[in-house]
């Protein structure tokens, strides 16, 4: 689940995918119904003098890159995202609407070329990575794409910045449940640059479980 916020509207929403107990809970809320939200915690995705930039989103990945595009108007932007079949591609009408709008660059990529490019999102980034040069990447999605796209960033020096995703206890940085290397997620991220994200053997690999136990990733809960 993550929180989606449209650029000039006053609402703000939660986009949530129906899997476990909860996000099946509050799949089945009614209008009208109130649930309670804690945060923002931590920090955000930073564009600093950045200008060419390449956004890659997988999967629900895409939801708060969204958000995040209201803060990159008026640079070069590339845009990909992409899910295993076309049903799967989140707001592709509104993208499709907002890349005219606001002249950024729009590729869709699914798994069995239902929409778009017939190709996993990584290797999208692989090709435009070979065909142009960008001064930064900014991804979220599952995490052994994004550590694809890092690698593939680190291989032409570019500047990177990955939205992690770990289980959070207390959310302030005390119970230690979403330690990844020296970092805790939620205090320390869920953002981080190449800079943190070399010091983290665990990226791409493993996580840790509710019990605190490291598995490898994937794995079940």
């Amino acid at each position: 689940m993550s929180v989606l916020a449209f650029h000039g509207r006053t609402e703000a929403g939660v986009v949530i995918k129906k899997g476990g107990p909860v996000s099946t809970a509050l799949w089945e809320k009614k209008v009208g119904n109130k649930f309670w939200v804690r945060g923002p915690y931590g920090h955000p995705f930073s564009v600093g003098h950045h200008h060419k930039l390449l956004v890659v989103g997988g999967g629900t990945g895409l939801v708060p890159l969204i958000s995040f595009l209201v803060h990159l108007r008026g640079r070069d932007v590339t845009l990909i995202t992409g899910a295993r079949t076309s049903s799967e591609l989140l707001f592709k009408d509104w993208l499709l609407s907002e890349s005219k709008d606001h002249h950024f660059k729009l590729v869709f990529a699914t798994d069995d070329g239902t929409y778009g490019e017939k190709n996993q999102v990584p290797k999208v980034v692989e090709h435009v990575l070979k065909e142009g040069s960008f001064d930064a990447v900014y991804t979220c999605g599952p995490e052994p794409m994004m550590k694809l796209v890092y690698d593939l960033a680190m291989q032409k020096r570019c500047h990177i910045q990955v939205s992690l995703e770990r289980v959070f206890k207390c959310g302030i940085g005390i119970c230690a449940a979403c330690v990844i290397g020296p970092y805790l997620v939620c205090h320390d991220g869920p953002v981080f640059s190449e800079r943190e994200l070399s010091g983290m053997p665990e990226f791409g690999t493993s996580r840790r479980d509710l019990s605190g136990k490291r598995v490898p990733l994937g794995s079940g809960h």
